[in-house]
Formats: structure tokens, sequence, C-alpha cells
């Protein structure tokens, strides 16, 4: 891509995740918490005169999701994707998503478009069943169509202590043959609505270790039995599973508790890595060649409001150069 066709670039940084909180099926559907983690995965993004579109290294998920973002926010031109590969695919680590939220939020704010949550949630579940990790805070959402999304507060200070069973797990593959997940009792999302507005982690651990039970006979995870016994041996909050994914991990309250685990897990044979859990969600920087012009840009498309949205899911302004505020 020669210099002169480039018209602005942005690069979005998304937060990896130790798989979710929540996953299944309640009575209003597919349902799913992330639980964002300390660690981040980076997509950069230019918009060309050209009309090219392209992905490196070639991904066609963040391909399709790139189309999407380029077709929602107006822009006539090209583009070309750069995807940091930092997190590893497959195991629950919130890969995927940080290819196809990245190409999303940093084609808009190369765009100088505004996006809110209902409309990247929407957009990257045009592509496949997404996290929420992308979003401030924790949020629960329909991750296979974003009909609904709520958010439920500021992420805990805490750790997870994660083993990975080894492999890989296609997600879309997975809930084709499996569906999004198992059933979730009525009142659970309320349950852990509570647990986080109220900084309950033992609360939040016992419906995360919950969830991961249940999610054992759709996607075991070999681990299981070990980190059960490990968290109940230190007095640990509970365990998170990657329902689509490898990892499983060790909700901690303390970095000293998170030791003890890494400590108590490595003698079980299983080599751990421990995490802050923490949710900033997707957050852009604008690197400007000439910026955006009319002449490049369509009329924006009005973004519907996507199902039922709670009142406190409220729509946030710009990502252009900062990240998505909390509501």
């Amino acid at each position: 891509m020669s210099r002169a066709t480039a018209i602005a670039s942005a690069t979005a940084r998304i937060p990896a995740t130790c798989g979710e909180l929540l996953q299944g099926v309640d009575p209003g559907g597919p349902l799913l918490v992330s639980l964002p983690v300390a660690a981040l995965g980076t997509v950069e993004v230019t918009l060309t005169e050209d009309p090219a579109i392209g992905v490196l290294p070639a991904r066609p998920r963040a391909g399709a999701a790139l189309r999407l973002a380029l077709g929602a926010c107006g822009w006539r031109g090209g583009a070309q994707a750069r995807l940091g590969g930092e997190v590893p695919s497959g195991r629950g680590l919130g890969a995927s998503t940080i290819d196809v939220a990245g190409a999303i939020c940093a084609t808009f704010a190369a765009a100088a478009r505004p996006l809110d949550p209902r409309a990247l949630m929407r957009l990257a579940t045009g592509v496949e069943p997404s996290d929420t990790s992308p979003l401030p805070g924790l949020w629960a959402a329909d991750h296979v169509t974003a009909r609904r999304i709520r958010h439920l507060g500021p992420a805990p200070t805490a750790w997870v202590v994660a083993v990975d069973a080894g492999g890989q797990v296609d997600t879309l593959a997975l809930h084709a043959r499996a569906g999004p997940g198992p059933t979730i009792p009525e009142g659970e999302l309320d349950r852990l609505a509570a647990a986080v507005a109220a900084g309950d982690l033992a609360t939040l651990g016992a419906v995360a270790t919950a969830s991961a039970l249940r999610n054992q006979d759709r996607l075991p995870h070999p681990a299981l039995a070990d980190a059960l016994a490990v968290a109940a041996d230190l007095g640990a909050a509970g365990l998170c599973a990657a329902h689509s994914g490898t990892v499983l991990g060790v909700i901690c309250a303390t970095r000293t508790e998170a030791d003890g685990a890494t400590a108590a897990l490595t003698q079980r044979g299983w080599a751990a890595t421990i995490n802050r859990i923490h949710a900033p969600g997707a957050a852009t920087g604008v690197s400007n060649a000439q910026r955006c012009s009319s002449v490049a840009l369509a009329p924006r498309r009005r973004v519907p409001a996507w199902g039922v949205v709670p009142g406190n899911a409220k729509p946030c302004p710009e990502l252009d150069g900062g990240s998505i505020p909390p509501p």
C-alpha cells in the first residue's frame, strides 16, 4: 500500500479474557459474561482511497468484521488491517473477539465515527459469537445476536490463576455442534449482578463455578477436579471456565492467594499463569495521514436499537482517540 493512498489509521486495543463468569441460555435466550484480564491484543486499520480490502495475517473472520465495519460507518474506499496476534487462538482467551471487535473499533475510530456498545456487539455477533470484553466493566450480553446487553458494574479487584489443557476449540464449530451453552437457572444473572454491585467476590465465584460445572458435559476441562480441590484448600472464590476454549481459572482475592494456587496447581502437574482481573474495555488511538474527508465518507447508516437493552446500558460517544467510557 503506497503512502499516498493512506487516509487515516487507528489502532484498537482489546482486553484478553480468562473464559466467562457465566454462559449458556436463560429464559431470555443466549447469555454470556466475559472475565477480562490485564492482557491486551491489538488491531491496526488503515483507511485508503484504493478500494482493496486486506487483512494480515489473513483471517476470514477479521476480514468479515472489517467489511461489516466499513459498510456500517459509510467508508467508500478500502482498508488494510494488521492483526497483532498477541493472544493465542482457540483457548478461550478472547483472541477471536480481539480480531473481530478490534477491526470494528479501529475502523470506526479511523473514520471518526461514533460507536456505542449495542452497535459494537451487534456488528461483532454478525461475524461470530462474541465476548463482552470490548465493553468497559462487566457486561452480560446475548453473545449470539446481541439482542440484549446489560451493564453489571465494575470488575472486582482480584486475580485469576489459569491452566490450559492444550489444543484449540473453534467457537463457531462448537456452537454448531453443542449450542451456545447449557441451561442457566432462572435468576442466576440477577444473582451475579447483585454480587458485582456489592463487590461480593465469594458469590461471584460461586456463580462462575456453577457455570463451569454446568458446561462440563458440553466441553469437559480435564483440570476441573484439581482446580476445584485447590480452590477449596485455599478458600478461593471459585473457578471460571472458557466455555468455548481450553482454559480454566481459579479466582483469587489476593496476589498471595494466587501465588498459592499457582504452586498447588503446579504440584498437581498443571502449568499455571497469574493474571489480574481488569476490564477497561476497548481503547483506540488515531494516526492521521490526512483526515477522512467528506468525499470518502458516505452518509452514515443509522444503527438501530438492537432488541432489548436495559436502561443501565447507556450508549457511549466517540471511540476516536480514546476508549469506550463506562456507562
